[in-house]
C-alpha cells in the first residue's frame, strides 16, 4: 500500500486506509454517500426518484407512524408506478393489507383518507 495513509477510523475504530475526514472508505461512504446510494437503490428497485419515494413514505397513510414506512403498490402490480397506486404503510398496516381478513378494513381506511380503492378491491 505504497502512498496510502493508514489511520484509525473515527467511526469504526479500525486501522484502515484513509479516505477523507478521518474515516475509512466504508465509513466515509456510509456517512456521506448514503443518500446517493439510497436514491440509486430506489430508482433501480421501484423506478422512482428519491424525492418522490421520500414523500410517499414519509409516514403511514393510515396511522401517521413515521419511523418505519414501506412502499406498497395498491394494485400489486409493481410495474404500475403511478403515484395513485403507491402508498406508504407502517409495518402493521402493510402486513394487514396482505392478510385477507384485514384487507377490507385497510382499504376502507385508505378510502377515508382519499385513496381510490373501489376498483382495487375487485382485483383481489
Amino acid at each position: 500500500m505504497a502512498g496510502k495513509k493508514l489511520i484509525i477510523c473515527k467511526r469504526c475504530d479500525r486501522e484502515r486506509v484513509h479516505q477523507a475526514k478521518g474515516l475509512c472508505g466504508g465509513c466515509y461512504t456510509f456517512v456521506f454517500r448514503s443518500d446517493y446510494t439510497k436514491a440509486k437503490d430506489k430508482l433501480i428497485r421501484y423506478g422512482l426518484d428519491w424525492e418522490t419515494y421520500k414523500r410517499i413514505t414519509k409516514s403511514c397513510a393510515i396511522c401517521g407512524f413515521d419511523k418505519i414506512v414501506a412502499l406498497h403498490h395498491l394494485d400489486k402490480n409493481h410495474e404500475n408506478r403511478s403515484e395513485q397506486n403507491l402508498v406508504g404503510l407502517c409495518p402493521n398496516h402493510h402486513r394487514m393489507i396482505h392478510k385477507a381478513e384485514y384487507q377490507a378494513e385497510i382499504f376502507q381506511k385508505l378510502k377515508e383518507k382519499g385513496y381510490d380503492t373501489d376498483n382495487l378491491q375487485k382485483l383481489r
